[in-house]
Order: structure tokens, then C-alpha cells, then sequence
């Protein structure tokens, strides 16, 4: 397990004490509130009762009314539309968000995806081929076009106009469409600026639908969840009211996905949705045609829905094969460039599927920005995915010059360059990552919410704290730190992770760590531990208990 950084976040007791009484909470909710930067009895109730009555209003959008009245003028004109979306989750939920608002409209829309390994990322000349053979008149862009300059110039030459809709980094000029909607576009004025995809296209559906719009908040969330956008603000409330949706009314094609994965009648939760539904609606696009997500989500046909759902799973279990030998590849090749700054990885062997999933678990393990390519001999495509200190988009916007593409976030990446120029570029960012960072920035560091004894871990508690869901980035699950811990029974179970009972003085829980195996050899020599944890409630044969789920662990020496 890497080093880490502890940092417990401490407020004045008096004011913590002042808030949970105002909102009638306890001090242990009401310091991780302020944790998050929650200071106000307003901003608090906010916060543990989302609303949708406080959504923007979506005309703040920049071009929002521009793209409506093109909308409107192709359904009275009774034009053909296609949609042109994106092969990953926030793509896939974003097309099928669209289509079913077009479709609503009256509207005859199509929709085409690129093919994540022939075509790569962005629309494309394939989408306008797509629009011509069909006689659109309108391609509307879901989660992607923000800088396809080119493609909407070559699409107005066909008579074809285009609404773009995406949340990526705008470039300093903007293609010369009908309708830009983006809120990170320099000259809006939006007051939420990370919405994810879905987020974007769901608030042009919230004016072109005006009442009925609430229907698609389970897309919302779906989207926003695995595009890792931060869940505060309009995000927190999207998810969290598309939960709801999707527990009390769940759509065909999710009720069929969550079958397949194994979640009969259960409730569903962010974590459920992260690391069970989502990765199966993700491995199609990864390996296959995104097209089959996008139809899971759109049929009401059970028996479809079914026989998509078990395809999907099959994917899913494919992908992780395939991914799990990718890693393994690239562990050989990172002690190549163990001194380095960032690494920069590349084979001819590699699936380009996986490459983003596999770049993450190296960036989170050795705590390093990433950059893993496939490359052919001419070209090298690549997905990047960093670490909390550095920004990965202003990082590789600086090798500009030598890139022949590139898109992204602060946290993951598109490169595309010339395999000739692989050197130039793993040089390059590390010489920008190096110049960027300071020693400390390399060492991870893990915030503890709060410290409390094993006496004041109670059912209470979990209840209390689940009040903060949905959980995900910038909202992480809460961690508790106790220190002077006596570990019982420590062993190894499934794929390396460590089990065990925590004891503290008469009280003792269950824990686990997942993927902290390599620890067992130093508890045998001394069983004493600080940990911090998040406690929650498990169930096993019908029976409930609490259990620490592990984030750190500390082994004291006592003499």
C-alpha cells in the first residue's frame, strides 16, 4: 500500500455545535458538511434535501433559444434530425436522452456513434456521410463537437446544419454553428459550470419538453455518475433525484441490465450504479458498438432488453480479461521509467478500449499522471488519466505542436500524435509535470473526516451519514480515523484483499481493505493499527451488521 498523507479536518467545536443545532443534525454530520465547504444553515439544507425546483433555468445557457427555434423549425418543417453522440456512458445516455425528446417532438431522428477504435472520439465526416444517406437537415451533437471546426464548416457545404451540445474545454474559437451550448464556453455566464454531457443535453430536453422532462432524470444520472463530474451543485441533484427515479419507476433496459449483473430487487445506490451497472453499459463501447447501450436504454421490449443486457454482461466479462492483461503489460514496462515525473507508455499490442481504465488504476497505485498508447507503427492514440495536483488538460495543451489531437479534462485525456514523436512527447510532460509539482504532490493524501472512538460507531451514524448520498467525486463517502487498534483474525480473501476484526477496548468491528493484501506479513508482527474507514451496514444470509470498509491503515510498533 503507497504512502500516505493523514489530514484531519478540525473546525471550532462552538460552531459546530451552533450548526447542528440550527438544522437539528449531529456534530459529527455537521463537521463533515463543513468539510465540504457547507457553512450555512441555507447551503446545509440544500445539500441534505436536493431539489429540482433549484435547476437553473436552462435559457442561461449560451444559444439555448437559438437551438430551440431550430428545433421547433425543423418539427413544423417535419425534417429528418440525427444525433451524433459518444461511445462511453455519458455519450450513450446522452444520445438515447435526445432521441427519445426528438422522437417525442415528432420528429424522425436517427443516430450514429463512432467506432471507438476505427474512428476514435468527435464528430466526424462518417456522422455527416450518416445525415446525408438519411436526408437529415440537422445533426444535433450530444457530448462531443466543441471543437469540430472543421466537420460543421464540411456539414454546411452539404446544407446541413448543426446544434452542438458538450462540456469539454471549448478552443479559442468556436465552430460557426447554429447553436453552441456548452457552460464552459468563455462568454457564458452560467452559473454551474461541470455539468457532464447528459447534463448539457438533458437542460436543451428541459426547454423543448417543458413538463415531461423528469422522465429522463435516470439517464441524468446514469451519465453524470460515470462521467466523474463533481457531484455538487446541479450534478448532486440530478443523481440524487434520478435515484429515486430509477428505484420507484426503473426503465426496461436498466430493470434487464440490473438482473444480468445480479441485483435482483435491490435499492439501488451510487456505488451500485459505479461499479456494477455502469462498467457493463461501458464495455460495449469499449469493445463493440455502442449502438447496443443506446438501444438497452430505448426498448420497452422486455425480451430485447433481456437478451441486450446478458450481451453486455458477456462484454463486461471480456473487457476485464482484456483489461487485466493490458495492466500487467504495462506494470513490466512502468519500472522502465520508474524516476520519471509521468509515465508514458505505449504498445502495438494494446487494446484502445481498456487503455483509460487501465491508465487510471496505474495513475491511483503509483500516484503519477499516465498516458497509455496503442500504436501501429505511423500513429499513437492514447488515453491519459492524472492525479489530483495536476491538470491534465493544460498539461498537454502545452505539446500542442506536436499533437495531431487532443480533448479532455483536469483529470483524463485524448492524445493522438505521430508514433515518431512518442519520444519527443513522454519527454515533453514530464518535463511539465516535473516543473509543475513539488515533491509533496506526489504523495497521496487521504482526509479524514473526523476521529470518534469505536463506542460512537453505531447504526446511527451509517443512517446519518447516508444522508450525503449519492457519494462519488467531490463527495466522497465520509472517512473516520480511530487510532489503537488491536487487528483479530487478519487473512486474505478474493483478489488480494484483507479481512479482519478491528477491536477496540470492548467494542469490535469487521473490516475489510480491498487490495491491502500486501499487509498481512507486517500485522503478523504487530497486530496493533490506526485506521481510517468509512462505516456502513452489510448484509449477509439476511442478517445485518456494520463493517469498516478500509482507506488506510497504519501498523504501530509498541514496545
Amino acid at each position: 500500500m503507497k504512502a500516505q498523507k493523514w489530514l484531519i479536518k478540525r473546525t471550532n467545536d462552538d460552531f459546530l455545535r451552533y450548526l447542528a443545532k440550527q438544522i437539528n443534525i449531529s456534530k459529527s454530520l455537521a463537521q463533515i458538511l463543513v468539510n465540504r465547504g457547507i457553512k450555512s444553515q441555507q447551503d446545509a439544507l440544500h445539500f441534505l434535501s436536493p431539489s429540482l425546483s433549484s435547476l437553473h433555468d436552462p435559457l442561461q445557457l449560451p444559444d439555448m433559444q437559438r437551438a430551440v427555434q431550430r428545433i421547433w423549425q425543423a418539427v413544423s418543417n417535419k425534417e429528418k434530425v440525427l444525433v451524433f453522440g459518444d461511445y462511453d456512458v455519458d455519450g450513450i445516455t446522452s444520445t438515447a436522452l435526445m432521441l427519445m425528446t426528438l422522437h417525442a417532438l415528432g420528429l424522425e431522428a436517427s443516430y450514429y456513434i463512432p467506432n471507438r477504435i476505427e474512428e476514435g472520439y468527435g464528430f466526424n465526416f462518417h456522422g455527416i456521410q450518416k445525415a446525408i444517406a438519411h436526408k437529415a437537415s440537422l445533426i444535433i451533437t450530444v457530448d462531443c463537437g466543441i471543437s469540430a471546426i472543421e466537420e460543421v464548416t464540411k456539414a454546411a457545404s452539404y446544407g446541413i446544419d448543426v446544434i452542438i451540445t458538450d462540456h469539454h474545454i471549448p478552443l479559442a474559437k468556436l465552430p460557426e454553428a447554429v447553436a453552441v451550448i456548452n457552460p464552459n464556453r468563455y462568454d457564458s455566464s452560467y452559473p454551474f459550470k461541470t455539468l457532464a454531457g447528459v447534463g448539457v443535453a438533458f437542460k436543451l430536453c428541459q426547454v423543448l419538453l417543458e413538463k415531461n422532462w423528469e422522465q429522463f432524470l435516470d439517464l441524468v444520472a446514469i451519465g453524470t455518475l460515470a462521467d466523474s463530474v463533481p457531484l455538487v451543485g446541479e450534478n448532486r441533484i440530478l443523481v440524487s433525484c434520478g435515484l429515486k427515479q430509477i428505484n420507484c419507476h426503473v426503465r426496461t433496459g436498466i430493470a434487464a441490465l440490473q438482473e444480468a449483473a445480479g441485483l435482483h430487487a435491490k435499492q439501488l445506490t451510487s456505488a451500485c450504479l459505479t461499479y456494477k451497472l455502469i462498467p457493463r453499459l461501458n464495455a460495449v463501447g469499449r469493445l463493440s458498438s455502442a449502438s447496443e447501450g443506446v438501444e438497452l436504454l430505448m426498448t420497452e421490449d422486455k425480451e430485447k432488453a433481456r437478451v441486450l443486457a446478458v450481451r453486455l454482461d458477456e462484454m463486461n466479462r471480456k473487457r476485464k480479461i482484456i483489461e487485466d492483461a493490458v495492466y500487467q503489460a504495462a506494470l513490466v514496462k512502468v519500472h522502465t521509467f520508474e524516476d520519471r515525473s509521468a509515465f508514458v507508455l505505449a504498445s502495438s499490442h494494446w487494446h484502445p478500449g481498456v487503455l483509460g481504465i487501465v491508465a487510471s488504476r496505474l495513475a491511483e497505485e503509483f500516484y503519477r499522471p499516465v498516458f497509455l498508447f496503442t500504436t501501429d507503427g505511423l500513429t499513437a492514440k492514447g488515453s491519459a488519466r492524472s492525479i489530483e495536483p495536476f491538470h491534465l488538460y493544460h498539461g498537454i495543451e502545452k505539446c500542442r505542436d506536436i499533437l495531431d489531437g487532443f480533448g479532455g479534462h483536469s483529470q483524463a485525456a485524448g492524445v493522438r500524435l505521430q508514433f515518431e514523436k512518442l519520444d519527443i512527447f513522454r519527454n515533453r510532460i514530464d518535463t511539465i509535470v516535473r516543473e509543475t509539482l513539488s515533491k509533496e504532490d506526489y504523495i497521496p493524501t487521504l482526509q479524514i473526516d473526523l476521529t470518534a472512538p469505536f463506542d460512537e460507531i453505531n447504526y446511527s451514524l451509517v443512517k446519518e451519514i447516508s444522508r450525503l448520498e449519492p457519494f462519488g467525486y467531490y463527495n466522497e463517502e465520509p472517512t473516520i480515523g480511530a487510532k489503537d487498534l488491536t487487528v483479530v483474525e487478519p487473512r486474505i480473501v478474493g483478489k488480494g484483499h484483507l479481512k479482519m476484526r478491528l477491536k477496540q477496548n470492548a467494542v469490535n468491528f469487521g473490516a475489510i481493505g480491498f487490495g491491502m493484501g500486501k499487509m498481512i506479513d507486517r500485522l503478523s508482527r504487530s497486530p496493533h493499527v490506526d485506521a481510517v474507514f468509512s462505516p456502513s451496514i452489510h448484509e449477509y444470509n439476511g442478517v445485518q451488521s456494520l463493517q469498516l470498509n478500509l482507506k488506510g491503515l497504519r501498523v504501530i510498533t509498541k514496545s
